[in-house]
Formats: C-alpha cells, structure tokens, sequence
C-alpha cells in the first residue's frame, strides 16, 4: 500500500511547492473564491489557430502561480503600484498545446473593448502574467476581471484590464510606407469633434476621416503611434477604424481618445502615427523625438531622418515627390532629400528648405511627401 501511493503524494508535494513558489506559501491566486459562477469566467484564444480555445479562471488556478510586486507609470506620469498573483502567460498558452514561440504578436482585448499588441521583444523579454488576484483579493473588481495582463517593465497601456481575448498572430503585416503626411495640412477641412480630457473639451479628429484621404489602407494593417518620449504602441485597425479620434488641442495634445481608453492609458505627445502604407507626422513633437536641425535661419527635422524614422524602407535607392497644400511640387532622389529640412514655422506653417547648391525648389506649406519610384 506503501508503494502505491508515494508517487501520488510525491506529485502532491510537488505541485504544491509549485503553487506555493519560493516562499514555501502558497499562493493566494491558487485558491477559489468560491463563487462558482465567477470561476466559470473564461478567457478565450483565437486569430491564427485552427481552432478557437479557452480556458477558464478555475482552471488557471490550477496552474504554477506567481506573485510579484507591480510598478509601472502611467502615459500621465503618475505610477501606480500593487501587488498581484496568477499564472504566466507562457504556462496559460502551454496548458492548451500553444507554443508561444511560433506567435509573432498578441493581442490583448478586454472585455470592455480596449486593445493591446504584444510584440514579440516583449513577449521574449518580460515574464508576462495573468493576475488573478490583485492585493490579495480573491475576486478582482469588475473593470479587472477575469484577469489583468501584468507587463513588468513597461508603460501602463500595456496593463491590459479586463482581458477577456488573446489574438495570435503567427505574422504581424509588414509595413511598406508610400506616402508621409504633415497632419495639420492632411486634416484641413475636417470639423472636429470636441472630446473631453480631464475636464477640458478640445478639437479631436476622428482616425476613419482621416483614413478616408488615404489610397489604401488594408484591414490587416496594424495602426503605429509613438509619442515624443520614444513609447510605441500598436492597435489592429479594426480596433482603431470607428469612435477613435486624435485629440489635436489642449492638454497632451496630440493624443488617443476613444471611449474604452481609460485616463492615463492613453499614448500622448504623438509624433507620429502609420497604416500600412501612410504615415502621419506632427513635426513639432518629431523635433522632440528626433532632434532639432537647423539650415541657415530655419531650424526643423531633417527629412531623410523623419522618412527614415517612420519607417520608409531604402530611401537612397527611391524617388520621391514633395506636394505643397498649394499644389506645387518637386521631384527629388533619396540622395537630395538628405539635403533638405522641414522646417517648422511659428504659426504652424511647415515649409521645404534645401541646402545651398541643390537647385531645388522649395515648397512653401508641405502637404505630402510620398515614393514615385525606384
């Protein structure tokens, strides 16, 4: 009888101390609340698996549980500190006979629509992990439950509430940049909306006008922001495509709205933001983010550097096109177009400077810059 039961009460042990983690104590995550119509809470896995998975919070108690100390800062400057416990998400994805590693990207919905894409530098680099239980408390308020992404290491839009979706992504659609806006001049003649920030109502415009203006924008596409300070943050465009503005005045401006961003969730400071094949600048906060050049009395960004950082491929070896808002254009190689500066003028005009001995012609407004070819 002796022999019967020791493997049983070995693997007991063992679990145990895996449950229990490091400190010999287990894990408060790994207990039930209780409340059997809460444990049936699910989060449910789909995008590029042949079939749909999910997994409940019962059974999630059920694996290895881990508890850390959180800080991370919100978009507002304002850190925000607590303790949770759950499983990782690796652990979560291995109990339903997911490799994480073939994944280039997830998505992080929540239940109250707000998204999240998880690259894979973050997947690769930090301990991703499922909180079950926030300050000890079995049953997670309402705008946390079933569970809360906890990205240890990163800004606070990354902290997913509510996740109620994981998307996988076996491949994130390659960007292939054509054309690159100077927003002020691309929105001229859209009526803003006037969207509230901290009570203070400002001008907004909403990203499906502004798309509209675009040649081709695919469905697949992931929309990209990154603000002044270097934070990126990516959105799928089905997401982003209705009752999604840029708020363009007052304070933190530019910045995301949407009604499920929360405060402090939000990506302020935007220096530029890209679909598939646009990308759209704000060169005062691209100065911030890229440096302040100066050509004899203007002072902006160079335009190879601001091609370059929104992620326009092979500029030497392309031709390009300059538009004006006025309709006057010039036609450069990848070669003059490092000679040139976008200059930011001081009632937010943004004129085309060359370098003495082009021979270039400058454009008084830009509107667009975009590739003509090879």
């Amino acid at each position: 009888m002796v022999k019967k039961t020791r493997p049983i009460f070995l693997t007991a042990i063992i679990l145990g101390l895996l449950i229990a983690g490091c400190s010999g104590k287990t894990v408060i995550s790994s207990r039930s609340s209780g409340n059997p119509d809460y444990e049936k809470q699910k989060i449910v896995i789909t995008g590029d698996i042949e079939d749909g998975k999910e997994i409940t919070v019962a059974q999630m108690r059920q694996l290895p549980q881990k508890q850390i100390e959180c800080s991370f800062q919100r978009t507002t400057g304002k850190m925000e500190s607590f303790s949770a416990a759950g499983p990782t998400l690796k652990d979560v994805l291995t109990k339903l006979g997911i490799d994480a590693s073939k994944y280039k990207g997830m998505g992080f919905v929540g239940k109250d629509g707000y998204y999240c894409l998880i690259t894979p530098e973050i997947i690769q680099n930090r301990e991703l992990i499922l909180a079950l239980a926030i300050n000890d408390k079995l049953e997670l308020a309402r705008d946390m439950r079933p569970a809360r992404l906890c990205a240890q290491g990163e800004f606070g839009p990354y902290w997913v509430r509510m996740v109620g979706e994981i998307i996988l992504y076996k491949e994130i659609p390659q960007k292939e940049i054509g054309s690159v806006w100077v927003f002020t001049n691309l929105v001229t003649g859209i009526a803003p909306y006037r969207y509230e920030y901290y009570g203070s109502k400002d001008d907004a415009i909403e990203l499906a006008q502004i798309f509209s203006r675009f040649d081709n924008v695919s469905s697949r596409a992931f929309f990209t922001m990154k603000s002044a300070d270097g934070f990126i943050k990516n959105e799928a465009l089905n997401m982003v495509s209705k009752d999604y503005y840029i708020k363009v005045a007052g304070k933190d401006a530019p910045v995301n709205m949407a009604p499920n961003i929360k405060l402090g969730m939000n990506v302020k400071n935007i220096a530029w933001f890209s679909t598939n094949a646009d990308a759209v600048v704000f060169p005062e906060k691209m100065q911030e983010l890229i440096g302040e050049k100066r050509l004899a009395c203007h002072k902006g960004v160079a335009l190879a550097d601001m091609l370059e950082e929104v992620q326009v491929r092979d500029i030497g070896a392309k031709q390009f096109e300059l538009i004006g808002v006025d309709g006057e254009n010039v036609r450069v190689s990848g070669k003059d177009l490092t000679r040139g500066l976008l200059a930011v003028g001081p009632k937010g005009q943004h004129s085309v400077v060359w370098q003495p001995g082009t021979d270039l012609s400058g454009i008084n407004n830009l509107l667009r810059i975009r590739v003509v070819g090879n």
